[in-house]
């Protein structure tokens, strides 16, 4: 009987974790938040933030961060441009399987806060409102053919 009472209260309690995302989420589209100041507090910070790496490297296509710069810290408004060109299979990204997620204690998915901002076979964000700290977002795309490849990019944002 103590399960049955543990397994509800896990249940309840990921159903109002679950709502209370979804506001996030409402809050940040209401907003123009690429990142929500709520969201960026639910990040792990393992120390393992200082250099983006590939999460899984594959045939797919390759994630070329452009702009911000490879380590380089920034004041918010930020842009934000990164190209996806071919990988070692040689066929062009699939835009439409991009899928981009903040890496945090709980996962969130923003790519739905990213689409317009597609523009070719690149992505290409102006003036991205995100709060301070670091955020880890793992990118994933396939090619063509269906191809994947995957790689966390980390942007530094500084206090105003």
């Amino acid at each position: 009987m103590l399960k049955l009472r543990g397994s509800q209260l896990l249940s309840t309690l990921l159903m109002l974790l679950s709502i209370l995302f979804l506001c996030y989420t409402v809050e940040a589209v209401a907003d123009e938040w690429l990142i929500t100041p709520e969201e960026a507090t639910m990040q792990v910070h393992d120390g393992n933030y200082a250099i983006p790496v590939t999460a899984t490297e594959g045939p797919g296509p390759v994630i070329v961060l452009k702009n911000p710069k490879m380590l380089q810290r920034l004041a918010s408004p930020i842009d934000i441009f990164i190209a996806f060109e071919p990988g070692m299979s040689g066929k062009p990204a699939d835009m439409k399987t991009l899928k981009v997620t903040l890496i945090g204690f709980i996962n969130i998915n923003i790519t739905d806060r990213l689409i317009e901002y597609i523009k070719g076979t690149s992505l290409d964000v102006e003036e991205a409102k995100l709060p301070s700290g670091k955020h880890r977002l793992r990118m994933r795309i396939k090619d063509v053919d269906g191809n994947p490849n995957e790689r966390d990019v980390v942007v530094t944002v500084l206090k105003k």
